[in-house]
């Protein structure tokens, strides 16, 4: 039987160094079967291109925000048991990290082409209204988010170390935000904190692994307000030994949550930053979509 064709989708904004990761993934790709590279610069034209690709094994080439992508036109076209091959460029690319596939792209094009399907977990989210998306690694609330607005500014300059360095930037100046927090129905939190975090990963920010998350659940953190002259050993503790082993952090695990404000809510969901009605739910999805990992991973 013939091999399967290759569809590569790349995002049109990719800087030289990343342009030049595609080249390398999809000549690795090309030595197999028949590979097409499309450059797409709107989630239309990526849905386009996914919603004709009925014949052709499709890889995403990008960060996290471009998976995001991805779980999105998945299933609004219902076709999540059609595993996605990753092609890791993002700063961060944490899914791919919690997933063991390898930012190297011509190791990551080999997992294309050797690996198997397996079956991931998401979070579906829904407003008090009609939004409703799918995340597929992490959503972030405030100094999460903060950092990583502060991210986008140093990213031409530290690259991967971007997350980090904001993170400890926003760690000195970031303030505190009141919002109430329910892990399976049950009020966990409801004040100021300085951090909320909901993970299905425990790799964020670039490989920055702040807990040990557990597997069928959606981990909630909450990290109390501290004093601003306290945050930066707050955040250096946090890097070193990860969030659980700071008393600041409480966590709980459940596969529904909600999280509600006065205002509008700021959230950093899978990379990208976005705002919200005031009440978030979430829920977790077993089996969500499937990827291509790594065989025996």
């Amino acid at each position: 039987m013939a091999p399967r064709p290759h569809l590569v989708l790349a995002n049109d904004d990719a800087g030289s160094t990343s342009r030049r990761d595609v080249a390398l993934a999809v000549s690795r790709l090309a030595e197999h079967a028949p590979t097409e590279l499309r450059w797409t610069s709107t989630p239309e034209e990526f849905e386009e291109l996914v919603r004709d690709a009925r014949d052709q094994q499709v890889v995403v080439a990008g960060g996290d925000g471009s998976l995001h992508l991805a779980l999105q036109t998945l299933d609004a076209l219902d076709r999540t048991d059609e595993a996605m091959g990753i092609i890791p460029l993002g700063t961060g690319n944490d899914f791919a990290r919690n997933h063991g596939i390898p930012l190297d792209p011509q190791e990551a094009a080999d997992v294309v082409l050797e690996g198997r399907a397996r079956a991931v977990d998401a979070i579906e989210l829904r407003d008090d209204g009609t939004h409703r998306e799918l995340v597929a690694n992490n959503l972030h609330l405030g100094m999460g988010v903060d950092s990583a607005r502060a991210a986008q500014r140093f990213k031409p300059v530290l690259k991967r170390f971007a997350y980090p360095a904001a993170t400890a930037w926003t760690g000195a100046t970031g303030g505190s935000a009141p919002l109430r927090v329910t892990v399976e129905d049950e009020v966990v939190w409801d004040g100021p904190l300085l951090a909320c975090l909901f993970l299905l990963g425990p790799s964020m920010g670039g490989g920055v692994e702040l807990v040990d998350t557990t597997a069928g659940t959606i981990d909630v953190v909450v990290v109390e307000p501290v004093e601003p002259r306290e945050r930066m050993a707050l955040v250096r503790a946090a890097m070193r030994d990860g969030l659980s082993a700071t008393e600041e952090a409480h966590r709980w695990a459940g596969r529904r949550a909600s999280v509600q404000a006065t205002g509008v809510l700021d959230t950093d969901i899978d990379g990208e930053l976005c705002e919200h009605a005031h009440t978030l739910h979430l829920e977790l999805v077993p089996r969500a979509w499937h990827v291509l990992v790594p065989q025996g991973g």
